[in-house]
């Protein structure tokens, strides 16, 4: 090949790298394979694999998922105000605020894939084909998000969401009456119908479970459920007085107890 032509040609693959940066087009973010993981184990149950707010939670939803790939998310979204939202959560919405359970880091990084992935569809950022194997049980922080996100040590003093307060004797009648036949009278996740059940019930007395699931991660378990598995949405059937009540007795009952209660019990 002619020197000078094979010259021209490596100037012109250079030229070609370069011209999105010229252009001002912006690397994929970092941590986007992280990004996408965090997305898929805490959002993608309302928000849909795709960004678009389309998922098996949408239709029980009384306000709709913001589909993050519309024009009016791309107008009105900023870096910032993601991480708000993710951070404090949407009142009025079923968006709650995960800052007790993922770490200000992570939480940056989720709100980076967001942006990247679904607002600005910029280019090199993971597909949600690229992250097929997670499966849609692992939202809404799922057994397999326990070791997902950067260890954070959680509030155990958080209170329940809008100022609620929860009694611990009613909302232990309501946990033996619809939650013990599957997480177990004793809620180590064995109860009678656990043999039965996949993925299996949540074992609260896990040292995973009593680092993550202050009175927050569980009254937003208990309302919204957990996509893929047995774990109903309550809100649709239950006040939210009697999620608070239950949220508190799990909490109080098997959250906080000690190994020595836990023994007594059995």
């Amino acid at each position: 090949m002619n020197p000078l032509f094979a010259l021209a040609l490596r100037c012109a693959a250079a030229c070609a790298l370069a011209l999105p940066l010229l252009a001002g087009a912006a690397a994929p973010p970092k941590d986007a394979p992280r990004g996408a993981v965090l997305y898929h184990n805490y959002c993608s149950v309302c928000h849909g694999d795709k960004g678009d707010g389309r998922s098996r939670a949408t239709g029980s939803l009384s306000t709709p998922p913001r589909d993050f790939t519309s024009e009016a998310s791309r107008a009105e979204l900023s870096r910032e105000r993601i991480v708000l939202a993710i951070t404090h959560g949407r009142p009025g919405t079923a968006m709650v605020g995960w800052k007790t359970q993922l770490s200000e880091a992570d939480i940056g990084v989720l709100a980076d894939h967001v942006l990247a992935t679904y607002v600005n569809r910029q280019a090199g950022s993971p597909s949600p084909a690229a992250t097929a194997g997670i499966s849609g049980t692992r939202a809404h922080g799922g057994r397999e998000a326990d070791t997902a996100s950067t260890p954070v040590q959680v509030d155990m003093t958080a209170g329940l969401p809008n100022g609620l307060k929860g009694d611990f004797k009613r909302g232990g009648a309501f946990y033996l009456a619809n939650c013990a036949t599957c997480h177990g009278a004793r809620g180590d996740g064995a109860g009678p119908r656990a043999y039965f059940i996949n993925p299996k019930p949540r074992n609260f007395v896990e040292p995973a479970s009593r680092s993550r699931f202050n009175r927050v991660a569980l009254y937003a378990a208990v309302s919204e459920g957990r996509l893929g598995s047995e774990m109903p949405a309550w809100k649709q059937v239950a006040t939210p007085q009697q999620m608070a009540d239950v949220t508190e007795y799990v909490f109080r009952s098997f959250i906080l107890a000690t190994p020595a209660a836990q023994a007594a019990a059995k």
